[in-house]
């Protein structure tokens, strides 16, 4: 799926596929992209939290133990001044909305040359460094 030395970040949607029990398929290519030890923000965090309490309905402990063990199984990119002045940057020249944006940042700050994500514009490549990939495609 992806070479070895790629540094990669995951959006929300991909790791909220990791306890998505009514998509197998989804959920196992999610479990592989975790073996390799993305980069996620506290952007996705909260993202997943939202999800799980919202939409998945689980109790605050079971979502809050879910973000514990992705937090744990992942590096964490720090938001930081940078991100958000480039965050505003990438919102305006991709016109992406801001919490996409604001992902697309962090996964550069990180340095990483791929994003996955289920929602961006798949093969989109943001300042010559950055690809989005849907892997489920």
């Amino acid at each position: 799926m992806k070479p070895m030395s790629d540094n990669f970040f995951i959006d929300s949607n991909i790791a909220l596929y990791l306890i998505d029990l009514n998509e197998t398929d989804k959920r196992l290519v999610a479990m592989d992209l975790m073996r390799d030890v993305p980069f996620i923000s506290s952007q996705v965090v909260f993202e997943c939290i939202n999800v799980c309490l919202r939409k998945h309905k689980m109790d605050r402990e079971s979502a809050r133990m879910f973000v514990k063990w992705l937090t744990s199984a992942s590096l964490i990119q720090p938001e930081n001044t940078s991100v958000v002045n480039t965050a505003l940057f990438i919102m305006d020249r991709y016109l992406l909305q801001p919490f996409d944006a604001k992902i697309v940042a962090s996964a550069l700050e990180a340095g990483c040359n791929i994003l996955y994500s289920e929602d961006m514009q798949n093969g989109l490549i943001i300042e010559n460094r950055l690809r989005i990939i849907n892997p489920f495609i």
